[in-house]
């Protein structure tokens, strides 16, 4: 599942700053709701890191490290905190891969692409 970025609109994973005393993973899970409504298993061990460019509500641009930690999404909620600014949308994998703008996330999709019949089985 892809949602759109809040200020320009591009394919992104959902994701957002660590919160304080929660572990990166849970943090991310956390995030996974409030950005695209879903809920369910998630993996300590992320995918792998990609950096992009975050602009922040004062305008200024700041380039950061995101990590993506694999989820098994067991419920997709039909409200949820972001869904007036950001849609979400199911895709293939071929289609996420095509979807995203960031060289660095097509790349990270690729991998999971790669590795994912080996999760599988």
């Amino acid at each position: 599942m892809l949602v759109t970025s809040r200020k320009r609109s591009r394919w992104v994973l959902p994701k957002g700053n660590i919160k304080r005393g929660i572990p990166a993973h849970r943090s991310a899970a956390l995030e996974a709701f409030e950005e695209a409504g879903v809920i369910g298993t998630i993996s300590a061990v992320p995918l792998g890191t990609y950096r992009q460019v975050k602009t922040r509500d004062t305008g200024e641009e700041e380039t950061v490290a995101v990590r993506a930690f694999p989820m098994l999404v067991t419920e997709e909620t039909s409200t949820w905190p972001e869904m007036r600014i950001r849609q979400r949308r199911w895709m293939s994998i071929a289609t996420a891969i095509e979807s995203v703008t960031n060289h660095e996330l097509r790349a990270l999709l690729i991998a999971f692409a790669k590795e994912a019949p080996r999760l599988e089985g």
